[in-house]
């Protein structure tokens, strides 16, 4: 399916990225914080995982992450 990239905007509050609970094996996300005022959130629905955790929290003004998933959970690479 290749690679997804979202800009988190959060100058008008938290905003949070669903991720899928089952996409294809090997989809991968590029998640980047465009804004320094508050949280731009990772979440599996379903209650999935993100290197073990229910949540990846980006909180600095330019902070990113690429995750993928393993056909289990997501990884951070």
């Amino acid at each position: 399916e290749g690679t997804s990239t979202y800009l988190g905007d959060t100058s008008g509050g938290n905003v949070v990225l669903s991720l899928l609970a089952e996409p294809s094996i090997g989809k991968t996300w590029i998640a980047k914080k465009v804004d320094a005022a508050n949280t731009f959130q990772l979440r599996v629905l379903s209650g999935g995982t993100i290197d073990g955790s229910g949540t990846k929290n980006l909180t600095s003004l330019n902070e990113s992450v690429t995750v993928q998933y393993d056909g289990s959970n997501y990884i951070i690479i």
